[in-house]
């Protein structure tokens, strides 16, 4: 059975979905971000502030390739990791990938609403959507490398469906 790999920006719903998903398929869900928290100790805001950035990706492209291909795993990658030492293609050779798509407002309303302005990437944002949208600009050139896109603005419900059908048209 494949793994499922969920890439796409801060709030995009991969962890929300990808537990929903992991549920549906008798898969084991993993998120990145929380094997990186448990590896080093401390919360990733800790391991920026304390380490940088340099060190928190070298840290996560290393529990990335930890993963191995094959292993019933539903994946959340952090918002970052499919950018860096070619994560994506280790996430493409770890089973199928699919891109969360969302527009910077609705992100934005969603962090807003969860209180979640304590990303690293937006300290000191001067405008979220702004800081959103260059986010987006930058990092969709490797997040658009997935096998599937799909628009995350549909229900959770929805999303899990469609994403169990990926799954069929694979043949797994």
């Amino acid at each position: 059975m494949k793994n499922i790999i969920l890439v796409g920006m801060m709030s995009s719903g991969k962890t929300t979905i990808g537990k929903k998903l992991a549920q549906k398929l008798g898969y084991n869900f993993v998120d990145l971000d929380q094997l990186i928290v448990e590896d080093q100790g401390m919360e990733i805001t800790e391991i920026f502030s304390q380490h940088g950035e340099a060190y928190f990706r070298k840290v996560e492209t290393e529990l990335l390739n930890k993963l191995r291909p094959d292993q019933k795993l539903v994946i959340a990658s952090g918002g970052g990791t499919p950018c860096f030492n070619n994560n994506m293609e280790t996430i493409n050779n770890l089973g199928i990938s699919v891109y969360l798509d969302l527009p910077a407002s609705v992100l934005a309303q969603r962090i807003r609403r969860h209180n979640k302005d304590d990303r690293p990437i937006l300290s000191g944002a001067e405008s979220l959507e702004d800081v959103l949208n260059k986010k987006i600009s930058e990092r969709s050139p490797d997040y658009n490398l997935a096998h599937y896109k799909i628009s995350a603005e549909y229900s959770t419900s929805e999303l899990v469906e469609i994403i169990s059908g990926y799954i069929v048209e694979e043949g797994v």
